[in-house]
């Protein structure tokens, strides 16, 4: 059609509504297709990993060696394969948990140099070699033993490499380490355990696992430690990162891309008013409505096609270097990317079908009149809406009202500055919401006042020096049926390591039980209730009733006295399998035990807020970026439609410094509320992330909070955005001349 070739004169009269358009359209395309593919990459390289060097189902510890594997694993039809494990300390700060080599589950993967093949040979982390700088080639000496580094390996097992399974983040000084098995019986030293790999049943995994249980108990074995492979932290921590992945990729982009259709919906329906005397003459000329609507069509599905092409061809980039960092912090190797074809197209064609089905419904209602009534203009131009009629604005002073019909004249530009706004202030705030959650880990108080953590592999009687007190630990279940485990301690009736305080900060006696508060939500339970709880290693249901409740998010745990526990629980008389304690203990070397000191703990939240500090850095750029758009889109847009008023104000006098008060400054309240309604928008994003987390992990983590300097920070942000949006609008209020009041008056 001829009215056709007016497309790329439109485009370039319009310039920035049409190139802040595209770049929300290349954000979301962008965004959407690296989350999708990086997504689909990790989730295929994780079950790649687990499958095709056989992950364990469950692992368990016994009191004695099971004898005859053969004949239990055709019992349970399942692999069973004993493992040895021992942490040994390299010096201060430098932990291994050393593994001998399994043949049949969790096979180690190599990442780089080459197998095990003589004696002598040891694989470790590549997280591990990198921190304390091993290369290959390099020796360690482990119980006067010397071992040559020969590759970097990662274990199924192991995928995210806790140390402790209560710990929510991997230690900088803690590694994987694997050894023939018969290097590992040279040293004499380490517990073993077993992993079993069930084979392929109708039956679900944990039924499995529960009638393997009960087969064990049958055969009186009685098992000590039971982990299933859903419950291992170190593993489902990877499901836990693909259903963020998917979370974001669908949220972050609908947003943005929301923000694009409001835009663009907004310029075809102004243009189509400003336009509708030359439409009502196109009408008259003879051409028909479906050609009029094809015409106006044109402008945001190109700008769709635009933008979804290159944010899509955008999108591939990162995600090899973000799989590589990825595949480091979770260890597992990268055997290459795949490229989804759906996932690319879906990326080109969602903003091309929702832009094309918003600016349809805007089109067709700007095309609903007649062509009469397009040529003589009368398409309810001065219409007041519902909330300027209902606001009594007489009372106000001038400016006051200007400013405040300015932003009522238009509720379709209301909502897009406010809906603008608060997604920018969602960005800008999510990276500083995790922050304050990492600061108050670092400096807030905590109920432990000990500075090492000692766990046995088998229950201890000896006495423990001054400065170390014994405590009690077993896995149990709200529910036989239920997915997160948690711990029921027992610790001396007058711990001086372990503090606990209820609501007001009065101490609590720990003579008594005492829970969590996570622990009484997830039990539903209140002071003096009794509950039921299941014992994860045979299922045996125990009531216990709750006398406090600490004022505490620090893990989902049960305290009780230590002989109460033992008695309860049915342990030895004065056993314990732990201590807590302020100074090193002084452990026979056959002993196998592993020792994690607060220092270590507190050092892994310090390492992980340096990726944390480059996403605040990238998501305080997308939010500069989307903020600066909108806000100077519609500041564009008021001195557009304000022409004629601010020819006006020039004629009767006004300075350039009043009328640019007046035209720039009426989004002013509407930027502040819109940052406003964005921050408890943020927590309810982030609080549906941290419910995924402990759905799937059982990551208890304290209620979200922000630390009121990063607010004030936010706010600094999003009006310096503001401020330079104005600035930018400025030469358009200053280039309106006298004479567009004429010519409005003429036409």
């Amino acid at each position: 059609m001829v009215i056709n070739k007016r497309i790329k004169r439109v485009l370039l009269e319009n310039k920035a509504q049409y190139i802040g358009s595209i770049i929300l359209i290349i954000l979301s395309s962008f965004i959407f297709n690296y989350t999708s593919q990086f997504g689909m990459n990790f989730e295929r390289l994780a079950n790649e990993f687990q499958e095709g060097y056989v992950q364990e189902d469950a692992s368990f510890t016994t009191s004695k060696e099971i004898e005859n594997l053969q004949e239990l694993e055709s019992a349970a039809n399942a692999m069973i394969e004993e493992g040895l494990t021992l942490d040994y300390t390299l010096s201060e700060g430098k932990t291994l948990r050393i593994f001998s080599q399994n043949n049949r589950v969790n096979l180690p993967a190599i990442l780089d140099g080459k197998e095990l093949s003589g004696s002598g040979d040891i694989l470790i982390s590549p997280v591990f070699a990198d921190t304390h700088n091993y290369k290959i080639g390099d020796e360690l000496n482990i119980l006067d033993k010397t071992f040559t580094i020969v590759g970097f390996a990662a274990l199924p097992n192991y995928i995210y490499p806790l140390q402790s399974e209560e710990m929510m983040m991997p230690l900088p000084g803690f590694g994987i380490a694997v050894i023939s098995k018969e290097d590992f019986a040279a040293l004499n030293q380490g517990s073993s355990f077993y992993a079993v790999k069930f084979n392929e049943s109708v039956q679900n995994s944990r039924v499995q696992s529960f009638e393997f249980r009960e087969l064990l108990n049958s055969r009186n074995i009685d098992i000590l430690k039971w982990t299933d492979i859903e419950d291992n932290k170190r593993v489902n921590i990877v499901d836990a990162q693909v259903q963020i992945q998917k979370l974001v990729s669908k949220a972050i982009p609908t947003g943005i891309l929301l923000l694009a259709i409001i835009l663009i919906s907004n310029v075809i329906g102004r243009m189509i008013h400003r336009e509708s005397t030359i439409i009502g003459a196109l009408y008259a000329l003879g051409y028909r409505r479906k050609e009029i609507y094809r015409h106006y069509l044109r402008f945001p599905l190109l700008i769709a096609i635009i933008g979804g092409i290159i944010g899509t061809i955008l999108g591939i980039f990162p995600v090899r270097p973000l799989l590589s960092f990825f595949t480091t912090a979770f260890i597992m190797p990268m055997t290459g990317i795949e490229f989804s074809l759906i996932s690319m197209t879906i990326s080109l064609l969602l903003p091309i079908l929702f832009l094309g089905c918003g600016c349809y419904f805007v089109i067709r209602k700007e095309l609903k009149h007649s062509p009469v009534e397009l040529m003589r203009g009368k398409k309810e131009k001065n219409k007041v809406n519902f909330l300027e009629r209902g606001l009594k604005l007489e009372k106000f002073r001038f400016a006051t009202r200007f400013k405040i019909r300015e932003q009522l004249r238009s509720l379709s530009r209301l909502a897009f500055l406010l809906f603008g706004v608060s997604v920018a202030t969602m960005l800008l705030l999510w990276g500083f919401v995790l922050k304050s959650g990492f600061d108050d880990m670092l400096s807030g108080g905590s109920v432990y006042n000990f500075e090492y953590e000692y766990k046995f592999d088998k229950p201890q009687h000896e006495p423990l020096p001054a400065g170390a007190e014994p405590f009690q630990a077993l896995l149990f279940l709200p529910e036989p049926d239920a997915k997160n485990d948690f711990y029921v301690t027992g610790i001396l009736p007058d711990s001086e390591l372990v503090t606990l305080v209820d609501e007001s900060s009065t101490r609590l006696s720990t003579n008594q039980v005492i829970v969590t508060k996570p622990m009484a939500r997830l039990l539903n339970a209140n002071e003096g209730d009794t509950v039921d709880i299941v014992r994860k290693t045979d299922s045996r249901v125990f009531s216990i009733k709750i006398d406090k409740i600490a004022d505490t998010y620090e893990g989902k745990f049960v305290f009780m006295p230590l002989a109460d526990f033992n008695q309860k629980f049915e342990m030895p008389e004065g056993s314990y399998v732990g201590a807590f304690s302020n100074v090193l203990l002084d452990i026979p070397e056959n002993q196998s035990y592993s020792v994690v000191s607060l220092e270590e703990k507190k050092a892994a939240v310090e390492e992980a807020i340096g990726p944390t500090k480059s996403m605040i850095s990238v998501m305080a750029a997308i939010a500069f970026i989307i903020g600066m758009i909108v806000i100077y889109l519609v500041t564009s847009m008021i001195v557009e439609e304000n022409k004629g008023t601010i020819s006006l104000m020039k004629v009767f006098g006004y300075r350039k410094k009043e009328i640019n008060s007046l035209i720039l400054n009426s989004s002013t309240i509407v930027v502040v509320i819109g940052y406003i309604i964005g921050i408890p928008l943020t927590f309810k994003g982030i609080g549906v992330l941290v419910q995924s987390l402990e759905n799937s992990v059982g990551m208890t983590l304290p209620p979200l909070k922000i630390n009121p300097s990063y607010l004030l920070i936010g706010f600094i942000v999003v009006m310096l955005t503001y401020e330079l949006s104005k600035l930018l609008c400025r030469k358009k209020v200053n280039a309106v001349s006298m004479s567009e009041a004429l010519k409005a008056g003429m036409e």
